[in-house]
Order: C-alpha cells, then structure tokens, then sequence
C-alpha cells in the first residue's frame, strides 16, 4: 500500500512528522499530491487536543482541513477533475493507521471527489486557505448593505483578515480590531484599514458608523466592545447614535467547550439587532472563494509564514499551536 508523510497526533497535544499508509483508490476518490497545506491554528488546536466537538477523532489522527496539489490518479468514476490539475482538497479519508482528522496535512492522500476543486492559475500556498478563507467569504455574504458601507471585524486572525478582504471585495469599507501590532501591520499592507482593540474607544467606533460586525472572537468582552456602535431603534440617545435598527452581527468561526454566551440578549433585542451564526462550508461558495482567490481578492500566503515539511519544523509549529502561542496569522506547511 502507498504511504505518506503527515502530521500525525499519537496523544492529546502530542504532534510530529510521521508515516502513514494510505487505503486503494475507491471509484469515486481523487489521489492529490499535497503542494501546501494550510494551517488552522483554532481548529487544528482543539482537534490535536480532543476538544473539538463536531467529530469523533481518535488518536492517532492526522489533522487538517485544507491543501493545495495535484491529481495523481483518479478513481472509474470520477469526472469532475483529471490527472495532472492543479486543485484545492478538504478532506482525506481514513488511514490504515490513522485516523483523518479531516487528514490534510499530509504528503499524499485521497478524497472523495466532491472534496476536491479546480485551483488552476492560483498560487498553491494561497488555494491552500481555501476553508478559512471561505469562513470569511461566507462571513461577509451575509451582510445585508450598500457599496461604501462601513463594516466592523473584530479578530487579527486568518478568519478575520478573510472576512475583512471579502468585505472589501464586496465592496464595503472595512475596519479590523486586533491586539497584536505585528498582525495588523501584515493585514494593513493588504489595503485593510486595522486598529488596537484594547485602545479604540467608543466614540471612534461610533464615528466610523458600522452598518455590521463580523466577530471572530465570540465572547462577551468582545461585544461590548462594539455593540453600541451599531444602529439601534431603541434608546438612541442612551447609545449614542440615531440611525435606525439595521444593524448587523456575524459571528464567524468555531468556539469550544460548550461555550454558549457570547452576546447580551437584552441589548440586542433592545437594539433590534440581526444575528447570523455562520461555520463549515459548502461546494458553491467553496468555488466563489476560490474565484476571488483567483482574482487576487484573497491574497492570504502574503500574511502566512511558510514552514517546511521535516520534523523540526513540523514540531515546532504544533507545539506553538498545542500551547495556544503561535505567534503567526496564518501559517502553511510546505510539502513541495
């Protein structure tokens, strides 16, 4: 049986750069050539530490969700990509020896078709934040506004650089809080207007008048930071503003260990707020966020760190992610 090297968690935060042994090809499963394999440092933190609710993972898990590479091989059935293109894959299913943790961070590895996506003429280290970036693309979608209108994203993160960089695709002016000064001068240098989260007041959030936020960080101090920015029907006085009840929360991303408080209900049924709760992904906007990608929209390897596929690297990186230290927005692993 074919083998591949990969990213393997043998125990709770306990990654390094192993071999695993992949399974035949099935009729309907793509074998993908991985060229990057873009990195979560949320996700990937709470599947390698058995906290991440949505699945059943078992130790030994390869972990990942997105990479970048080309078909080696296609299964009988398969119609919708072809040996030799350049694609972006989510997941890859089971090893014999290990468990998918969604198992992209790997050499080689095989999916099922519908994981698998055109990524012709974009860069592999940009196709290869494919999910995240459609986190934020499907963050962004949601905002109901006119072009020129203000949006408020809160997060100096990949999810909230993607959502601001689709919120100006969309043709919004946005604004991105954060609290590391490295991060927002990278997300500045893409043409995102960024500002300290812990040294904004409210009246420059007032001033800058969001129609909508899009918060990454879900938590209640990160509401109060923005709320009363927002447009409110009711007691506009007290809040400092009189535009009407239009405003508009989005909150992107995953939050684990069952918490389930991230906003005041008073306030926003008193300002009549709109609340929508995005995550995961699906085919058809999967292929929008790639377009952009395309596009040169989403420009996200310019903001990442790059580290290669050998041990050292490898430990170094998941050990920052298991301690919840890792210094980067973004980072990818290079398997080239």
């Amino acid at each position: 049986m074919p083998s591949s090297k990969a990213v393997v968690a043998t125990s709770t935060n306990t990654s390094s750069l192993a071999q695993v042994t992949t399974a035949e090809l099935g009729a309907n499963q793509v074998a993908v050539k991985t060229i990057c394999s873009g990195v979560s440092t949320g996700t990937d933190k709470w599947v390698i530490s058995g906290r991440f609710e949505w699945g059943n993972f078992g130790f030994p898990l390869v972990p990942g969700y997105q990479r970048s590479g080309v078909v080696e091989a296609v299964g009988s059935k398969v119609t919708n990509v072809k040996v030799g293109q350049e694609v972006f894959a989510t997941a890859s299913i089971n090893y014999l020896d290990a468990t998918a943790g969604w198992g992209a961070h790997t050499s080689y590895g095989i999916c099922e078709d519908f994981e698998v996506f055109d990524a012709t003429g974009i860069p592999p280290a940009r196709s290869a934040f494919g999910v995240v970036a459609q986190v934020g693309f499907n963050a962004a979608s949601r905002i109901i506004a006119n072009p020129g209108d203000r949006v408020l994203v809160i997060g100096d993160g990949v999810i909230g650089a993607s959502g601001a960089l689709s919120a100006k695709a969309r043709g919004f002016e946005p604004l991105l809080l954060g609290r590391h000064d490295a991060r927002l001068a990278k997300i500045h240098s893409l043409g995102i207007n960024t500002a300290k989260s812990n040294t904004v007041t409210q009246k420059e959030l007032s001033d800058f008048a969001p129609i909508a936020v899009i918060d990454t960080v879900q938590s209640p101090e990160a509401f109060e930071l923005y709320y009363r920015a927002l447009p409110a029907t009711w007691a506009a006085q007290t809040f400092g503003n009189t535009r009407t009840g239009i405003g508009q929360i989005i909150f992107s991303g995953h939050t684990p260990d069952g918490a389930n408080t991230w906003a005041d209900m008073a306030h926003l049924q008193k300002q009549e707020l709109t609340v929508h709760f995005v995550s995961g992904w699906i085919a058809s906007r999967l292929v929008q966020t790639l377009d952009l990608m395309r596009a040169g929209a989403l420009s996200l390897e310019k903001i990442a760190t790059a580290y290669p596929a050998d041990a050292a690297n490898i430990e170094k990186l998941f050990g920052n992610i298991a301690a919840g230290k890792n210094p980067d927005i973004a980072a990818y692993i290079n398997w080239a």
